[in-house]
């Protein structure tokens, strides 16, 4: 073996060339793969890094009963946590947590306001979870029962803001200006249970009207006073012996009884919510929306993958095609077709073990590129499993294109070397065709890739282009959280007016309003409509989205006002209570008549009437993606409950170069003030699809890469034909073929190739598209001009791989080629 190693590393020596595009084609393809499956490993398979991760589970419900904040399918009562540890027949221990806003709220260490994900969470949340600290210590059931003012501050967080100060324990921090007390540093592995967000600070339960579940304001109950408020989430440790389902039986009762303890019995025909459980693996939440993204990217790049070893089986089934007479040679000294094969395995071996070896750094550097890309706060770094996938691909593609050389070597006679010339050697008509048929796979499956690449792009092309109903160029947004001070709403709309006033104020901002929920941010608040004091159906829910805004809202968007007026300053708590609505919301509830002076009331407050003063068109509100439906919207100064708001500013120009300006002047206005998740309005609108322009762009890098391999290996292998065919070609001319002839012969043979693969890819591509057909916007799966340009490309690599060959061929000097015979 090591006699084949050395011989083998001195025949890869000898053809660089060859050594080198082999092993690249297969880093390429092994090293996508890789990275790919790297993605999918840390958001799908891998287990959380605490004890036992198997035994934990993440609580979920098919539905809530009551008012709901948060996550749909997650969120529960605080009486059902209760419920849910007390009941030690299904789980050993049981942990329940929620975010303190929706996204980051404000902290402070030292002097300096920023931004942060912060959790609140019950006393045994690092016990249950078996999470220990890296420094200090972590909450304990005495820090939940006494509502102890303490935080744990995550590794990321000590790292990037103390640089790993061990004096921070003790020190203080504020949430939301409460002060706290930091007790611990959590281990570096472990970043929170969120949804792809890490985590900074977890402090426990606290029963305090600053600090309220998802950011709810002073006036809303708090965490343990709100029986009927569905909005915590939950995760649990099996207890020893019990599965899912026995888990799920002892807990439906109390479950089911709590739900309606304060509700109207359930209706016999009603189906009732269920729990369910999902595994403590992958990103929770972020499972199901990146499942299929990735099983489709992962099909490509085995595409990908199996491009690039029929390419190197045909260059290694050309390269052994021209060593035919040396393992004739080698076979009359008396060598065995095994020691052959053998000899060919090592050095098949040896160029898929450099080929994983440089995709393995490929993929490092791929995913890296990749979490950055994604924004995703969770490590995309290969592991352990994705190293045994690896070597598992590494394996397979050994196995396809090293054994498919071996056939040529079986079969070559003992005195090739004795009768054999240049005119006479290798023209085995079936090996040519087994080249072409492989290359005509290729295309295929090339197709096949640009295809769903093209309708991929023109999807993107289409959501970038999507009438938002408004003009984003120029506007920023961020959102403030007044300090612990502003007690009322009284003190909060002062608040608020004051601070537009001065950021009025500052040079470069031409104007500036207020919103609840940040627009382009998926959050919404949805309620059923009442129309002049009554719902607009009879015997079906009237759905309604509503948002409470600020002065001039529509104004500075840049949305017109198609029927009355838009919100201003003597809008006030104390002033006749307006509405505005949208072009759906008129035409949908109010067809047929005028909509200004109507009555419109929220769904849960239907005595609270507000008269109409405005109609403007649709414009999105979650997403880009999103349909028209009713929307009505009202001043954040006559709705009660004012906590956290957006606020919406209007530059001359880029709003980045404004920034500064911004922090200085809100600085001034109130210190402590931190800018929660500033962006400008088009990234916040771009961040509704950016998984999806991920996906899309990938696609795409390997659809061209599909492409690159396919010109390569078309090239070879007509190259190689070409090469083979200079005595025939001499002698044809010599006979009176002309170039053109000559060249309409080489590209001829490239076409016919071509053809082939497109009749076999058309299907294949129709039948593969009918997957993307959740994931297009505003182009179909058969889309034609998405085909035709598929088709001219994989036309034009097949001539531009054919041309070179085909020109080669075409200067060949009739009596130069035959003399060389």
């Amino acid at each position: 073996m090591l006699k084949d190693l050395r011989y083998a590393l001195r025949q890869l020596g000898r053809t660089p060339g060859f050594s080198v595009v082999a092993v690249l084609t297969l880093a390429l393809g092994i090293g996508a793969n890789t990275a790919v499956f790297s993605v999918m490993n840390a958001v799908m398979l891998r287990f959380l890094p605490v004890r036992d991760p198997q035994q934990l589970v993440f609580v979920h419900t098919t539905g809530a009963v009551g008012s709901q904040t948060g996550h749909g399918d997650s969120s529960f009562t605080e009486p059902m946590f209760e419920q849910f540890r007390k009941e030690k027949g299904a789980f050993s221990d049981v942990v329940a947590y929620v975010p303190l806003g929706i996204g980051k709220v404000p902290i402070r260490y030292g002097s300096e306001p920023e931004e942060a994900q912060a959790d609140m969470v019950s006393g045994n949340f690092f016990t249950c979870l078996g999470a220990r600290p890296a420094r200090g210590r972590v909450f304990s059931s005495s820090d939940e029962a006494q509502h102890a003012p303490v935080a744990v501050v995550s590794y990321a967080w000590w790292t990037r803001r103390t640089g790993r100060d061990s004096s921070v324990i003790g020190q203080p921090l504020y949430v939301k200006d409460v002060p706290f007390t930091i007790v611990g540093v959590a281990a570096p592995e472990f970043i929170g249970l969120d949804r792809e967000q890490a985590t900074d600070v977890w402090v426990p339960f606290l029963d305090s009207p600053d600090l309220g579940p998802w950011g709810r304001p002073r006036n809303h109950p708090g965490l343990y006073n709100a029986p009927n408020w569905w909005f915590l989430m939950m995760m649990g440790r099996l207890a020893p012996g019990v599965n899912e389902q026995q888990a799920i039986a002892r807990l439906t009762p109390g479950f089911l009884a709590l739900a309606y303890s304060n509700r109207r019995k359930p209706d016999p025909k009603e189906e009732l919510p269920k729990l369910f459980f999902t595994p403590a693996k992958g990103i929770e939440g972020a499972r199901d929306s990146y499942a299929t993204p990735l099983k489709i990217l992962m099909a490509m790049v085995g595409l990908v993958l199996l491009i690039a070893c029929a390419n190197v089986s045909l260059l290694l089934v050309a390269r052994n095609t021209a060593r035919q007479r040396e393992f004739s040679v080698r076979m009359a000294l008396g060598g065995s077709r095994m020691q052959l094969c053998q000899q060919l395995l090592t050095e098949s071996l040896l160029l898929v073990v450099s080929g994983a070896a440089l995709g393995w750094l490929f993929a490092i550097s791929a995913t890296r590129a990749l979490a950055a890309w994604s924004e995703m706060e969770v490590s995309l770094a290969p592991d352990r499993t994705v190293l045994l996938f690896t070597l598992a691909v590494s394996l397979a593609a050994g196995l396809i294109f090293g054994l498919a050389p071996l056939r040529s070597v079986a079969r070559v006679p003992i005195g090739l070397a004795l009768k054999t010339s240049a005119a006479t050697a290798n023209r085995d008509r079936s090996k040519n065709r087994g080249s072409q048929a492989v290359v005509a796979l290729q295309m295929s499956l090339c197709l096949v890739l640009l295809v769903s690449a093209g309708l991929l792009v023109r999807t993107l092309r289409n959501l970038e282009a999507v009438n938002l109903g408004m003009k984003t160029d120029g506007l920023f947004v961020f959102g403030i959280s007044p300090l612990q001070r502003v007690h009322s709403d009284d003190e909060a709309i002062r608040f608020y007016q004051g601070l537009l006033t001065r950021l009025r104020a500052v040079p470069g901002v031409v104007s500036a309003t207020l919103m609840g929920n940040r627009i382009g941010s998926g959050w919404s608040n949805n309620t059923g409509a009442f129309v002049d004091g009554k719902p607009p159906y009879v015997d079906k829910f009237a759905p309604m989205r509503w948002n409470l805004v600020g002065p001039d809202y529509f104004h500075v968007l840049g949305t017109p006002i198609l029927l009355g007026r838009d919100f201003n300053d003597a809008d006030l708590q104390t002033s006749p209570r307006v509405a505005i609505v949208n072009q759906t919301f008129a035409s949908q509830y109010l067809a047929g008549g005028v909509p200004l002076g109507h009555q419109v009331g929220l769904g849960d407050r239907p005595d609270s009437q507000y008269t109409i003063v405005g109609v403007v068109p649709d414009s999105k509100y979650t997403e880009v993606r999103e349909t028209a439906r009713p929307m009505a919207y009202f001043p954040y100064t006559q709705l009660r409950g004012i906590s956290t708001l957006h606020v919406e500013v209007r530059t001359a120009g880029d709003p980045v170069s404004w920034i500064p300006a911004i922090r200085r002047a809100i600085g001034e206005y109130s210190p402590g003030l931190a800018l929660l998740q500033p962006t400008t309005q088009k990234a916040q609108f771009e961040e509704t699809y950016s998984e999806e322009r991920l996906f899309f762009r990938l696609s795409m890098f390997f659809g061209l890469l599909a492409a690159l391999l396919v010109a390569t290996g078309l090239y070879g292998t007509l190259a190689y034909t070409v090469s083979r065919r200079t005595s025939e070609v001499g002698v044809r001319m010599a006979l009176g073929a002309r170039r053109g002839q000559v060249l309409w012969m080489v590209l001829r043979g490239s076409l016919v190739v071509t053809a082939c693969g497109v009749a076999v890819g058309l299907p294949l591509a129709v039948f593969a598209t009918k997957v993307l057909r959740s994931f297009l916007f505003g182009v179909t799966p058969g889309d034609p001009p998405t085909y035709g340009a598929a088709l001219i490309g994989i036309t034009v690599v097949a001539v531009a791989a054919s041309l070179i060959p085909a020109l080669r061929a075409a200067r060949v000097e009739p009596m130069v080629a035959l003399r060389n015979e």
